[in-house]
């Protein structure tokens, strides 16, 4: 999957936990809304940015959308909820800035500001319902058949007093009936001071380690949190 994909369908379910307790630290930042996002020097070590054009993440989300509505989904009741994600997060990222960066071995990073708050409980309530999902869908001539299972992760400690969430999705891809190929992914959103965040750390191929997506999304959370 491409970067712009990746980015285009960050997707996630989460928990919330208490607000802060200072009406200031609520308010939202007077900080541009692009310099809200990490620089270049705040991503992980090794990590390269990577150009992300907002009308090409718009297209990917349209195709991605057409893409859930035609394909046999299963289980079939999950459907609704599938296509009403990525409209919510279509809306999202077009009030959203938006870096990107990539490892050698193409390890794709996403951070998003969004001066949109989305409500957290109907993807809560949909990742609870739907954890594993199957799709088969004819693409170009081609067949592709997806399990995607999702996984309810620990928030960090320090976001802590920060309504936020965090999951793993492991997705299976079987194209035209040749090998599997499984894709691991984090994914993670907090909501405070009138904005979301949204992170996702997404390997082409092996699984991210878990402990550098745990930091990335502290360090994301905690640039609004600290901003003026």
């Amino acid at each position: 999957m491409s970067a712009v994909a990746c980015a285009a369908v960050l997707l996630t379910a989460a928990c919330g936990s208490s607000k802060s307790d200072s009406a200031a630290d609520d308010a939202p930042p007077s900080t541009p809304r692009d310099q809200l996002v990490l620089s270049d020097t705040e991503f992980p070590a090794g990590v390269t940015k990577m150009d992300l054009p907002q009308d090409k993440i718009q297209a990917s989300l349209a195709d991605a959308n057409s893409y859930m509505k035609n394909a046999t989904l299963t289980p079939e009741e999950c459907r609704g909820a599938q296509v009403d994600l990525a409209a919510a997060s279509k809306d999202m990222l077009a009030k959203s800035s938006m870096v990107a960066g990539a490892t050698n071995d193409m390890n794709v990073y996403v951070d998003i500001v969004s001066s949109q708050v989305l409500d957290l409980k109907p993807m809560i309530d949909n990742y609870a319902k739907c954890a594993e999902v199957s799709t088969t869908a004819d693409i170009e001539g081609d067949t592709i058949d997806t399990k995607v299972k999702t996984e309810k992760l620990k928030v960090p400690a320090a976001l802590s007093g920060t309504d936020a969430v965090a999951y793993r999705s492991t997705a299976t891809n079987i194209i035209s009936g040749g090998a599997p190929s499984t894709r691991t992914s984090y994914q993670g959103w907090a909501t405070l001071r009138g904005t979301t965040v949204g992170v996702k750390v997404s390997a082409i191929s092996g699984t991210p380690d878990e402990a550098t997506f745990d930091k990335f999304f502290t360090d994301a959370v905690q640039k609004v949190k600290n901003a003026k």
